[in-house]
């Protein structure tokens, strides 16, 4: 009887503390009565992408969603869950680079897979996984069950262990046996080692893709020359064995020194030279290229980033924009008989190492292919956006907006835009070195003068002569500009960009990428509603028709009399304040901005809250009594450390957030909790009371 009693007692303690627990998390009841939550709506994809929370209505427009379907087999909301995990892996590569065992990160089937093995590893995954969606999964490198003998590589003779999925001007010539012991890790040593021990004759690209290294050798093409007026010239014949250089080592013996390094033989390399990002433009007349991003200088000045070859090693000077199409071009446009139109003037240019060295076994020699055209003319507003091609005279309600930026992953979906041949899309099959032909190249193998260019490759993207330059995106996020392609026969097999992030750190001074804002909105008080001093003004700023709300941004507020301040966005784009105390109307701008971007401000009202009458007073405080003329339309989420939209005609009532599936914790709730939880400390005291008594009346056994 003792412990059923303790028992008792027990309980009644629990559950009067249960009951006046306070929940701490909650689902946000909407102005219209319905619950939202971050998970409520959310999906996967055919494609195993995950689709929550992004704006696919927004942008099913025709040009994308073309592309991403004929190009990836994507929808456009796929394509942005594709960016947002792509930007995820790359962010996650810094943190899993020093830990051993690990080989690389790539994307598949909609998961970020991270190669390779070992305990610190598996922790270090186990964490990114429990820090946000479980994208996350390690898999260990497979290696060769029967490696083959290193054999000198051959073009007449090509090997029969070829990848089953390369194209026909790149096969791989052999696996080379492992060496024990000996496994390559980092690009960039692996490059200047071979340079330094073979040389750069023949050298196409030193890459990482599918868990293991390649070096790529083959024969090299001249560039295009980009002489407006001129069709596309066949490129030169020119033998695509491997040609090694004097050296210690010929490339066969090099990769064996290593257990995943694998030789491949490739094709010809060509820059393509011929406002959104991806709009003509004219080199000084020598060439004709498209725009890549435009950005801002160190001091806010406006620039337009495109391909450090276009400008002919800084011998061009200015440049003029392409007059806009109904389509791409197609073809070289006579500079004789088009409009000028002035686009601003050439400033740092880089195509290659430093001051355009050629590559050497220096890791100075190993740079990008990146130009900035600045003093943009006062009358031109440049986009945050890649062109689509939708309709080139009036592209702004169909480019694709861009947020930030992230580097390249294997496997990653990308679109690029271009003013030949438009919008083109595909995966990143490899990230490396590639080494490209600069403009002092001389027949027959045009290797006399080549640039290490820190770039990417995508065997199912498409190009051509002009197409330097462009944009290349993934989701809403850049992640590279438009710089050649591989040819074989007359065919293209793939295609090269300059990886963004990389290229971006070699403009003297660095660069900020312009990014794609959109105009702040209050959402309480509602339109017509009042305020009372030291309420809180909530907002929220939209995403649509991007993905999500660039990362950083603020809001600029600025209250009629009083010193600017801003406000942090939260990731759902939601902001509030403190209504200050003013004399009369509250009158006020908001502005969204994040470093130099920004979206332009919007102007609000808000009357004073009427004074209390005395048979009023025991109402809220701040509470507005008059309806508004219109109710505003609720966000599509307001998190709950802001609140949720108030019903209308109820403008100034911030509702509370409740969970869901719990009771309710309202006023009314916390009356009855409160009820329930004495009577339960009442029972439990007296059943504990009682068990005492009957313990001191009992009599004492030895």
């Amino acid at each position: 009887m003792k412990r059923i009693l303790g028992a008792a007692a027990a309980a009644g303690m629990a559950l009067a503390l249960g009951l006046g627990a306070v929940p701490a998390s909650a689902v946000a009841t909407e102005s219209d009565g319905t619950q939202s939550s971050t998970t409520a709506g959310s999906g996967v994809s055919a494609a195993g992408l995950s689709t929550a929370g992004l704006s696919t209505a927004n942008l099913s427009a025709a040009g994308l969603t073309e592309a991403v379907a004929r190009d990836l087999g994507l929808t456009p909301g796929e394509f942005e869950a594709a960016g947002q995990l792509g930007k995820r892996a790359a962010e996650a590569a810094a943190s899993l680079n020093s830990l051993p065992g690990y080989v690389g990160i790539s994307l598949a089937e909609g998961r970020i897979v991270v190669q390779g093995s070992g305990a610190a590893l598996q922790a270090r995954v186990d964490e990114l996984n429990q820090s946000g969606p479980a994208d996350f999964v390690l898999r260990p490198v497979a290696t060769p069950a029967e490696p083959l003998t290193p054999a000198a590589p051959s073009a007449s003779e090509p090997s029969s262990a070829a990848a089953p999925d390369a194209s026909p001007a790149a096969s791989a010539e052999a696996t080379i046996a492992p060496a024990p012991g000996r496994s390559a890790r980092d690009i960039d040593q692996l490059f200047q080692e071979y340079v330094r021990d073979v040389g750069t004759a023949g050298l196409q690209a030193v890459v990482f893709t599918d868990g293991h290294f390649v070096i790529r050798t083959g024969a090299h093409s001249t560039p295009e020359s980009g002489v407006p007026g001129i069709p596309d010239a066949p490129q030169p014949t020119t033998p695509e064995a491997t040609v090694a250089a004097p050296g210690t080592a010929s490339p066969a013996e090099f990769a064996a020194r290593y257990s995943n390094v694998q030789l491949e033989t490739g094709a010809s390399l060509k820059t393509e030279e011929s406002y959104f990002g991806g709009q003509g433009y004219f080199a000084d007349n020598l060439a004709i290229c498209s725009a890549g991003f435009s950005a801002f200088g160190p001091t806010g000045l406006p620039l337009v980033l495109t391909a450090g070859h276009c400008t002919e090693d800084g011998l061009a000077k200015a440049a003029d924009l392409e007059p806009a199409t109904s389509s791409p071009a197609g073809g070289w446009k006579n500079p004789l008989v088009r409009p000028l139109a002035p686009l601003g003037k050439f400033g740092f240019s880089q195509f290659g190492g430093v001051d355009n060295s050629v590559a050497t076994s220096d890791p100075a020699t190993v740079g990008t292919d990146i130009a900035v055209v600045e003093k943009i003319r006062q009358d031109l507003s440049l986009e945050p956006s890649a062109l689509r091609w939708d309709d080139a005279e009036n592209p702004d309600p169909t480019s694709v907006k861009v947020i930030g930026s992230t580097a390249p992953v294997q496997g990653q979906p990308v679109c690029r835009s271009g003013r030949t041949t438009g919008w083109k899309c595909g995966t990143v099959d490899s990230v490396g070195i590639w080494l490209m032909p600069g403009r002092n190249s001389l027949p027959p193998l045009y290797d006399n003068d080549l640039r290490a260019v820190r770039a990417f490759d995508s065997l199912s993207v498409k190009s051509s002569g002009g197409d330097s330059g462009g944009p290349w995106i993934s989701g809403n996020y850049a992640v590279g500009t438009h710089i050649g392609s591989e040819t074989s026969s007359g065919v293209q097999t793939r295609a090269l960009a300059a990886t963004f992030v990389d290229s971006v750190r070699e403009i003297p001074g660095g660069v900020e990428l312009e990014l794609f804002l959109n105009k702040p909105a209050v959402t309480s008080p509602a339109p017509g509603g009042t305020f009372g001093a030291g309420q809180t003004i909530t907002g929220q700023v939209p995403a649509a028709p991007a993905s999500a709300v660039a990362e950083g941004s603020t809001v600029r507020i600025t209250v009629e009399g009083q010193a600017p301040f801003e406000v942090p966005v939260d990731d759902a784009g939601a902001w509030s304040f403190a209504a200050p105390a003013v004399s009369g109307s509250l009158r006020f701008t908001a502005e969204t901005v994040n470093g130099f971007s920004a979206s332009g401000a919007s102007a609000f009202v808000f009357a004073p809250t009427p004074a209390a009458s005395p048979s009023t007073e025991a109402t809220v405080a701040g509470t507005a009594t008059a309806a508004p003329a219109a109710p505003a339309p609720a966000p599509a989420a307001v998190p709950a450390s802001h609140g949720a939209v108030s019903p209308a005609g109820d403008a100034a009532v911030v509702v509370r957030p409740r969970l869901e599936n719990l009771p309710e914790t309202g006023a009314s709730g916390l009356l009855l909790a409160g009820g329930l939880a004495a009577l339960a400390l009442v029972a439990g005291g007296a059943l504990l009371a009682l068990s005492r008594r009957r313990k001191r009346a009992a009599p004492h056994h030895r």
